[in-house]
């Protein structure tokens, strides 16, 4: 996520919410932040001369995403066998009474955060707000959708021994600063919202890092399978940011275009500030492509880009995708006209709203606060509360005096062993690389006007949508 996809994927769940749809959203990085300091809170641990904790094996494997979006399964969950408690050096202590805290950080300041924080209010709700005998405080910090506030406020979380694991943060920057800190304080930290997918790339990927959100990579996906499918591409020019976090993309979007039976002609990379196309364009031409997909360019580089192909004898008619960060009036605003029937991606937040589950939470958050939720962003929050929480209770040991022991790198381990855990966006099943929330697959929507004023994201069946939905 970006957090140029954030706000106006916000304005798309208003719209949407009039309907009765979910919307779709992003993150984007802020410019600064900053925490205030606070002294963590010690409590006893355990002697580093007690037996280490052997944790599991390495992980290697890759998260698989189905093609097309698989549907939500509705088995029960799978619970293993009582897990034998073992107990590393940092082994957590709490004394009879004391409070269990679970951290956050997420950009409450935001509507996509205050929801979120408001779906771990009711997850802890609705346990009692208490486990074993220890009541639960939630405790935590904005993360500004800034990687310097993710930070400090990761450095606090972690280092206070009264803070089991963390739900958060909202916006990958945040993310990417704040998870290599709490995994080597040996704790778990699952986001709610981030998508990018280095996150969770088996060559990134801090081990104590999980996500109940989905991952961009469904994007990659919808772009291969509406080209190969719908549009009946063969072959495909991928254009990327020339970062490595972007060029991650790419590969994934050939790869999977690949799977279907297509060729990747051209991946080639483009500078971020770019105005000589050029270069680029004249490999476009003799790669021979019949699609192209631009990922992650800001809307002046992409308006320059797509108007210099729409300008290049045949190129003109070529289906041009772009990166969902480009799903903003602002995108419209720079590419006018040429931005007509330019088709533009989105990772799909939709969950099923209709079940008993979801109607007893609605009914539970409109008591509790007074209106109706946010964003979407609660019920991801929400899971990923409810797994943490799940994951302490099977590793939590309790002493005959009241006090409670819970080892961390357990409560790591035993995220592993909820298998189809039942949440409000389906059952959660953790990858070895920490992707949990179930593949709600991704959205084509293609823009119909290049006025900024029209922009309003929706279905095909709204005359008003621009961009309109188009897949599924």
């Amino acid at each position: 996520m970006d957090r140029k996809t954030l706000l106006p994927l916000f304005v798309l769940f208003i719209a949407v919410l009039s309907s009765g749809c979910a919307p779709t959203a992003g993150d984007q990085a802020a410019t600064s932040a900053a925490l205030a300091s606070t002294a963590p809170q010690q409590v006893n641990t355990l002697s580093p001369t007690e037996a280490p904790y052997t944790p599991i094996p390495s992980i290697t494997a890759t998260p698989t995403i189905a093609l097309p979006p698989s549907e939500t399964p509705t088995s029960p969950p799978t619970m293993p066998p009582t897990i034998t408690p073992t107990f590393s050096p940092d082994t957590l202590t709490f004394e009879a009474g004391a409070p269990l805290k679970i951290g956050y950080l997420l950009w409450e300041s935001d509507p996509i955060g205050l929801d979120a924080k408001r779906g771990i209010e009711i997850a802890i709700q609705n346990i009692g707000g208490e486990l074993l005998g220890h009541p639960i405080e939630l405790t935590g910090f904005d993360d500004e959708c800034s990687e310097l506030a993710g930070q400090r406020g990761a450095q606090i979380l972690g280092l206070d021994d009264g803070v089991v694991g963390i739900v958060g943060p909202s916006c990958s920057s945040a993310a990417f600063k704040a998870a290599p800190i709490i995994s080597d304080q040996n704790k778990v930290l699952i986001s709610p919202s981030t998508s990018h997918p280095e996150l969770t790339a088996t060559d990134a990927r801090t081990p104590g890092f999980f996500r109940t959100a989905q991952n961009d990579l469904v994007q990659m996906n919808s772009v291969a399978q509406y080209a190969f499918d719908q549009l009946g591409g063969r072959r495909m020019a991928s254009i990327h940011e020339d970062v490595k976090r972007q060029k991650f993309r790419s590969e994934h979007l050939c790869q999977s275009f690949t799977a279907l039976g297509g060729e990747c002609v051209l991946e080639k990379p483009l500078s971020s500030d770019a105005t000589y196309m050029a270069p680029v364009i004249n490999n476009i031409l003799s790669a021979k492509p019949d699609v192209i997909h631009l990922t992650h360019f800001s809307p002046k580089v992409a308006a320059a880009f797509i108007a210099e192909v729409k300008e290049t004898a045949g190129l003109e008619n070529i289906p041009i995708f772009v990166f969902e960060g480009l799903n903003t009036p602002d995108f419209l605003r720079e590419a006018g006209d040429n931005a007509v029937g330019v088709y533009v991606t989105t990772t799909n937040w939709d969950y099923d709203q209709n079940t008993d589950a979801y109607q007893d939470f609605l009914t539970t958050y409109r008591e509790k606060y007074g209106e109706e939720p946010l964003t979407v962003f609660h019920g991801y929050a929400f899971d990923a509360a409810s797994l943490l929480l799940g994951a302490i209770s099977r590793v939590a040991v309790q002493a005959e005096d009241g006090s409670l022991r819970i080892d961390p790198l357990a409560v790591r381990d035993a995220i592993y062993s909820l298998v189809e855990f039942p949440g409000l966006t389906g059952p959660l099943t953790c990858s070895p690389s920490g992707d949990c929330a179930p593949d709600l697959g991704g959205k084509v929507y293609q823009f119909v006007d290049g006025d900024p004023d029209t922009f309003n994201p929706g279905l095909a069946d709204k005359l008003s949508s621009n961009p309109a939905q188009v897949w599924p």
